[in-house]
């Protein structure tokens, strides 16, 4: 152990030469310090100074630079709208508009114009077969110009052409005096009779010379910034002037795609860079010629100002420098002294002297205190080394304790993961197995000593392996874990069903370490999944191939959703449709307009009487329909959509049509076992056909002069129909609905019937009817299946969903809460398993009926797929009332249960309940809620009944 009083070895210095004696004076390092810090403050707040003012600099220079190139592009921008309008107002001169184009006015006025404004190279009239018949100095008269695009342009409307060196005017036009090709814009109007029909067109050249006059005014004469250079750029991002710089790759592809106000940036292959400001030109015609205005001046001009700036700075920063060395060499002599005398005395003490006297003369309170304690200290470290001693004898006690605790531990973690049900294994990044449990052992019937440093890889089902290894690939520091369902084969060769949650531990390199496993049988889910898919695909079959056309449409009246019987009578794929197209994109006109009031009226009414229209296919394939629509609301009442059912009644349509125009040209009626048909007057039947007798089960001539009466079921149902049908009829119109009449035996069917009067002066209409009850019975059937548990006939998840928004409104209303109580079998997977799935089916569909004689009658029960059932229990007022129909549904399912085959096996249940409105107002939270509350009743271990707190 090393002595505290013992001064510590002296160790080597790191720098490899020998430090003058002089340098190591106090006073001398600290002048030398301080003198350092001052320059190194000065160089700080001269390189914070020149980045000041470099920013200001450019700035005031940038803002500058784009104030004169604003100038120069919105000067464009006016003077191109103006030569746009000046040859718009040319084109609309009433003596355009009649008249010889040729005449002898138009070119004496076309000059007058080019002298107006010189930089017109040519002004020009073409006829509508593009031959000119007039321009100014006689050029190109007689031209075809039919072909150039400012002629085509120019009949279209107002046309502004790009800039384009000249064609056909080079040979006649003289030189530009700059030696420069001649190069034009081109503005072109059409010009139109009285009567709106194409005359001609009206077209004029501007020189491109135009643009350094432009320049020259918006810079005031001269440039004014020193060394700024100023572009035209075209649409494309090419240069239009100067023609010096015209095919130059000088301008960066920022200035071509987005304005810039002012920033620098590099230009050329030198690299050079330049202050730069860019300025889309606005020209407010209806051509937008895409041109930019861009300006630059080289950095080094721009920021001339604060290279004078930093010498001026410099210079005084030195001399200031030499000043305040010499102050602090002067005060460091003085303040070291005390501290000479306090290094002589620890030199003594060094050396072994006990007793050492000293005084620091013109000392500091400081240096006073600091000379006190150090002759505390030096009693105290003889005393603190042996304590120190003591200390470290006992912490070598304290890790040995420590490190038996610690090996105490890890056998007890061991412990507890050898017990687990769930398979736990690690493995190294190479998939190598460091360790495996004996629920993994068992699994795959395998020794854990033998499996170690091999790979896990053979009890992974091949064709899953691929994924899995992917999954794992995926694994990061910034992404641990991963989840992955895939099978395996267990040690009797059977495949099974697994989930696996792994976690991956890296080092701090991000290197792969380890990955901990941890995973759990889901065989009985998986098959339980499937079970539900071939369901549900049984019933899409049924859904998609019922006798008649299924929808469903949106507030707007577009398709959501189609069987295929009605897919197949538009003749148009299911992407082309839904979500995009409507029932009256497929009907003509009159249809469209019946189909647009009713469905109007039916989302405010919710029931729809059905309406009948033409549907025209893709293809153009007609057929007529009837559609009949229910609404489903939200909770609020608000419109979700409709489910409607569409029939083709082509035939019967064909049927009604000849008997109308039958009946229209006063001929024999039609008698037929189809449709019956009869002769009402003042609502007596006066005539009736052969299927009329056999649709209501009477003998032959038995309804002649009965009343109507005798066919309703009520009177309320005769009278509804009365109000509805006879003010429709005596207007002309027909009458047609879906009503439920009866039978002579009483028993009511369902009839389509079809009315129109007959002789109104005489009172009789005419009516068909149609027996549909087996339709009727097979549209409730599908709706059954549909909203019904197949094998208990108990309502289905949807609706559940449906009567509980029913229930909780009904809550609502009368102040009342609502019981969920979600509830499973316990011990219903190994009858399954014993007795096989016919006898599961039995159980449940006994339990079924169990449950529900156990409930009241306006309470529900649902069977949500599996062993998991549903009771929906209110309205209720307290929780007491609902308590004794718990207890009865709990001991109805807990009694034995004879089998078909005479074995009597016995179930439990565990019950979850919530109420509404205290733990929920959505349905789907409410089951989830009560999902987790049956849990906690299974694991609670009382009466398999767990109340939500």
């Amino acid at each position: 152990m090393v002595n505290p009083i013992e001064p510590a070895p002296k160790k080597a210095p790191w720098w490899p030469f020998r430090r003058p004696i002089w340098l190591g004076s106090f006073w001398l390092q600290l002048s030398l310090i301080f003198g350092a810090l001052y320059f190194v403050v000065i160089g700080l707040g001269e390189f914070y100074m020149a980045g000041f003012l470099t920013e200001r600099i450019t700035a005031a220079q940038g803002e500058a630079l784009h104030q004169k190139t604003q100038a120069i592009a919105n000067a464009l921008g006016e003077s191109l709208h103006e030569r746009d309008r000046e040859i718009a107002m040319l084109s609309r001169l009433p003596d355009f508009q009649s008249g010889s184009l040729g005449a002898g006015w138009v070119e004496p006025y076309l000059n007058e114009i080019q002298l107006s404004f010189p930089n017109y190279s040519w002004i020009g009239v073409a006829d509508a077969k593009g031959v000119v018949q007039a321009a100014t100095s006689g050029l190109l008269r007689g031209a075809s110009v039919r072909q150039r695009p400012w002629f085509s342009g120019g009949q279209q409307g107002p046309y502004l052409g790009d800039a384009h060196q000249a064609v056909m005017l080079e040979r006649l036009l003289p030189p530009q005096d700059n030696a420069e090709p001649l190069r034009f814009l081109d503005f072109a109007s059409p010009l139109r009779s009285r009567e709106g029909q194409l005359r001609g067109v009206i077209a004029a050249h501007v020189s491109l010379a135009w643009i350094n006059d432009i320049i020259r005014s918006s810079l005031g004469g001269s440039a004014q910034i020193q060394g700024s250079e100023v572009f035209i750029l075209d649409g494309r991002g090419e240069i239009l002037h100067p023609y010096s710089a015209i095919g130059s790759p000088l301008a960066p592809f920022e200035l071509i795609v987005e304005e810039q106000t002012y920033s620098v940036m590099q230009w050329g292959a030198q690299g050079q860079h330049y202050l730069t400001s860019a300025v889309r030109v606005r020209t407010r015609t209806e051509i937008d010629l895409g041109w930019r205005v861009v300006m630059r001046q080289p950095l080094s001009l721009a920021q001339e100002p604060v290279a004078q700036a930093r010498q001026r700075l410099l210079l005084g920063a030195a001399g200031v420098l030499l000043l305040v060395m010499a102050l602090v060499y002067a005060l460091a002599r003085r303040f070291s002294r005390p501290l000479e005398v306090l290094a002589e005395v620890a030199q003594r003490i060094e050396a072994g002297e006990e007793e050492v006297q000293w005084e620091t003369p013109h000392a500091s309170r400081e240096l006073l205190h600091l000379s006190h304690s150090l002759r505390g200290m030096t009693g105290r470290l003889i005393d603190k080394g042996r304590q120190l001693q003591s200390v470290n004898a006992h912490l070598e006690e304290r890790i040995a304790e420590r490190t038996q605790q610690l090996y105490l531990s890890e056998q007890r973690y061991k412990s507890i993961l050898e017990d687990q049900t769930e398979i736990i294994c690690r493995h190294t990044h190479d998939h190598r197995l460091t360790y495996v449990n004996q629920a993994y052992c068992r699994l795959f019937g395998v020794d854990a000593d033998a499996v170690l440093n091999t790979r896990w890889s053979p009890v992974v089902v091949p064709e899953d392996l691929p994924r899995v290894s992917e999954a794992l690939s995926r694994l990061s520091p910034d992404s641990p874990m991963v989840t992955i369902e895939n099978r395996v084969i267990d040690a009797h060769g059977s495949v099974r069903w697994g989930q696996f949650n792994n976690r991956a531990t890296f080092d701090s390199q991000g290197q792969l370490i380890e990955i901990l496993t941890v995973g759990r049988d889901i065989t009985p889910q998986k098959l339980l999944e499937q079970e539900l898919s071939a369901t549900a695909e049984r019933l899409q079959d049924l859904y998609d191939h019922a006798p008649c056309g299924y929808c469903s449409l949106d507030e707007h009246g577009r398709f959501i959703s189609l069987n295929q019987v009605a897919l197949s009578w538009l003749d148009c794929p299911a992407e082309q449709v839904l979500h995009r197209m409507g029932p009256s994109d497929f009907f003509p006109e009159e249809g469209k307009r019946q189909f647009s009031h009713h469905y109007e009226r039916f989302k405010v009414e919710d029931q729809s009487r059905a309406i009948e229209c033409d549907l025209i296919s893709a293809k153009g394939v007609r057929r007529r329909v009837s559609v009949l629509s229910t609404a489903l609301r939200d909770e609020q009442g608000r419109f979700l959509m409709s489910r409607s059912v569409m029939h083709d009644i082509t035939e019967l349509y064909g049927v009604r049509t000849q008997l109308r125009a039958l009946v229209q040209e006063q001929k024999a009626m039609l008698d037929n076992d189809l449709v019956g048909i009869a002769k009402f007057k003042d609502r007596r039947l006066i005539w009736k056909n052969k299927a009329l007798e056999r649709i209501f089960g009477y003998g032959p001539d038995e309804l002649l002069n009965q009343p109507a009466r005798c066919l309703y079921l009520d009177d309320a149902s005769y009278e509804e129909v009365g109000r509805e049908a006879y003010p429709l009829i005596r207007s002309g119109a027909h009458f047609r609905k879906q009503v439920q009449l009866a039978r002579k035996n009483g028993d009511p069917i369902w009839i389509d019937m079809n009315s129109l009067q007959f002789a109104e002066a005489e009172g009789v209409s005419l009516w068909l009817m149609q027996d549909i009850s087996e339709m009727k019975q097979y549209q409730e059937q599908v709706e059954h299946i549909a909203f019904h548990d197949p094998l208990t006939g108990l309502p289905n998840r949807l609706l559940l969903s449906d009567r509980m928004r029913q229930a909780f409104a009904l809550d609502d209303r009368v102040g009342g809460m609502g019981v969920v109580c979600y509830l499973d079998l316990d011990g219903f997977k190994p009858i399954n398993d014993t007795h096989g799935h016919g006898a599961g089916d039995f159980l449940l569909k006994e339990v079924a009926r169990r449950l529900q004689c156990s409930v009241r009658a306006n309470d529900t029960v649902a069977r949500l797929g599996g062993d998991e059932f549903v009771m929906l229990i209110t309205p209720i007022m307290n929780l007491a009332e609902c308590e004794p129909i718990l207890r009865r549904a709990l001991n109805s399912v807990r009694e034995p249960i004879r089998l078909p085959s005479g074995d009597v096996v016995q179930v439990s249940t565990s019950m979850g309940v919530v109420l509404y409105p205290k733990h929920g107002r959505q349905p789907s939270q409410l089951l989830a809620l009560a999902d987790a509350a049956m849990y906690e009743a299974k694991n609670s271990g009382g009466q398999g009944l767990f109340i939500s707190p």
